[in-house]
């Protein structure tokens, strides 16, 4: 245990001798550095505007929808969720909760037909809108 202590100690006089004298960077070194980043951005500003492509960048209703949405990917994200959206939907929770145990092996109430989740039961779904 007093073994530890003076490590401890030594330790402690070893990081207060750093902490003395921090290392400063060479003005050589700092120089280097300073101009190779003005040289990247004198390179970068050298560079021609990148031209956009396709229907997205051009004119026309197409081009205007597309960028409205992000352009293709986002159609193509907007396109999945409604895909999702519509199944979920027709497919009801006693489907998905069927098709989930399916995946993980397990049988739970919600599994069967006679204990399935209905969200609004018999109720409107207009009465959401009331509140």
């Amino acid at each position: 245990m007093a073994e530890m202590r003076k490590d401890d100690e030594r330790l402690d006089l070893f990081f207060a001798a750093g902490r003395a004298a921090p290392p400063e960077p060479s003005a050589a070194f700092l120089s280097r550095v300073a101009e190779a980043g003005l040289s990247a951005q004198r390179a970068r500003q050298a560079m021609p505007a990148p031209t956009r492509r396709g229907a997205a960048s051009g004119g026309g209703i197409l081009g205007a929808f597309l960028g409205l949405f992000g352009g293709w990917g986002g159609i193509g994200g907007m396109a999945t969720a409604a895909a999702a959206g519509l199944w979920l939907g027709f497919a009801g929770s006693d489907q998905l909760a069927q098709v989930a145990s399916g995946y993980t092996g397990t049988t739970t109430a919600a599994a069967t037909s006679e204990a399935g989740l209905s969200f609004l039961g018999d109720g409107d779904i207009l009465a959401l809108a009331a509140n």
